[in-house]
């Protein structure tokens, strides 16, 4: 035997030894992995698969990039949702008519952007908080605006067919409607000049305006519906509901849900804006009439359209009818027809910035959440906070009792 044998004699030994032994153990290594397997198998057939039925026509709320990739507020909201929760979220792209019914037969789990009805309610379950307050307003040329909808009784205005809008449009009676549809295909032709007016959601509108270079279109007077949005669920899954419900709660509260609603909504300033409003603000605060205070503020309030608008403190002996500066600025936007403010700064008549306060800030909400105000970083710079950081708990309310299905 060479020493290369020799070697690997007790090697050779050894193993004969150990085969036995492997023999028996086998078993119990198996059984152990098997069991060890368990838990983790469990907890993964325990994962509760919704699937998320949503429309795919509905910018910015949700649609479908190119490729189709799920996009849009509605869409990240429910992710932010469902994110380290014991549940898998399937988005699927739908046409909105189709899914009320695979939301009755459960096909789909829920779906987001359905406003709650009295019939709805009896065939869907509804999250507790809204997802969005959404505004249906009247818009026309800027050239061609009019000072309300009372102008438009008997003029041809547009809608999409069996939608939310042409509801409000038959409720409110005297319009010559005229359906499409789709909400491309009835601004278009508010564009072309074939109607004199449009009807549909605020967001959805400004969308499709800012991607088809429709610029020269504004709102009309006050909204025609102002009503909330909600996630709806399959009538037999209460356990989705409470997880959209608790979801909901902890994202709202966490300061995500205004973290995606500026990344969404809200166009931020540019350096220029803010300079042109605070410059303004300041112009506005000189001739303010304060005898019995002293402290002269003026406002400025940037528009949708790109105008400012400016008011100044007027003070009364019954300071109850006392109006302040913003108050002033927005009764002058809202007199010149512009309703779709961006940002609003107050400063006094030496050029400090002034937050707004209570009540000046319930005033803004009224006209958005996202509304910026310039407000004063104690940093040596300013920053720009959402109405809704502002006023966590704003009075709000919707317009009337909605009927439509």
């Amino acid at each position: 035997m060479n020493n290369s044998a020799r070697s690997l004699f007790p090697l050779r030994f050894l193993a004969r030894l150990a085969r036995p032994a492997v023999r028996l153990l086998l078993p119990a290594v198996l059984c152990i992995a098997a069991f060890s397997a368990l838990p983790a198998r469990a907890a993964e057939s325990e994962r509760v698969r919704v699937v998320y039925g949503f429309d795919r026509e509905f910018p910015p709320f949700s649609y479908e990039e190119a490729g189709g990739k799920p996009i849009g507020f509605e869409v990240e909201l429910m992710e932010a949702v469902f994110k380290d929760s014991r549940a898998t979220l399937i988005p699927r792209a739908m046409r909105w008519d189709l899914i009320p019914l695979d939301l009755s037969s459960g096909a789909i789990t829920l779906t987001t952007g359905m406003v709650r009805t009295e019939q709805r309610s009896m065939l869907y379950l509804f999250s507790e908080k809204p997802t969005f307050p959404l505004q249906i307003r009247l818009f026309t040329k800027v050239y061609n605006r009019w000072p309300s909808a009372r102008f438009l009784r008997g003029q041809a205005v547009s809608v999409e067919r069996t939608s939310y809008a042409q509801f409000l449009l038959e409720s409110y009676g005297g319009m010559n409607i005229k359906t499409f549809p789709d909400r491309v295909g009835g601004l278009r032709a508010l564009y072309n000049d074939e109607v004199a007016a449009y009807c549909g959601p605020v967001q959805n509108t400004y969308y499709y305006i800012n991607k088809l270079n429709y610029g020269a279109i504004t709102t009309v007077g006050t909204p025609l519906g102002i009503t909330e949005m909600r996630v709806a669920v399959n009538r037999e899954r209460g356990d989705v509901q409470r997880m959209v419900d608790e979801g909901l709660e902890r994202v709202i509260q966490s300061g995500e849900y205004d973290r995606l609603y500026r990344k969404w909504f809200v166009r931020e300033l540019t350096p220029q804006e803010q300079e042109l409003m605070l410059k303004a603000a300041l112009e506005a605060s000189l001739p303010a009439y304060v005898p019995y205070g002293g402290r002269g503020q003026g406002a400025a309030i940037l528009t949708a359209t790109g105008k400012v608008y400016t008011g100044c403190t007027v003070e009364n002996a019954d300071l109850s009818m006392s109006m302040s500066a913003l108050k002033a600025a927005v009764a002058r936007a809202v007199r010149e027809g512009e309703f779709e403010f961006r940002a609003a700064v107050i400063v006094d008549q030496n050029g400090k910035v002034i937050a707004p306060g209570g009540e000046e800030t319930q005033v803004l909400y009224e006209f958005g959440r996202g509304i910026l105000a310039i407000v004063d970083s104690g940093k040596g710079k300013y920053e720009t906070r959402m109405m809704s950081e502002m006023l966590p708990s704003p009075v709000v309310r919707q317009t009337s009792a909605v009927k439509v299905e």
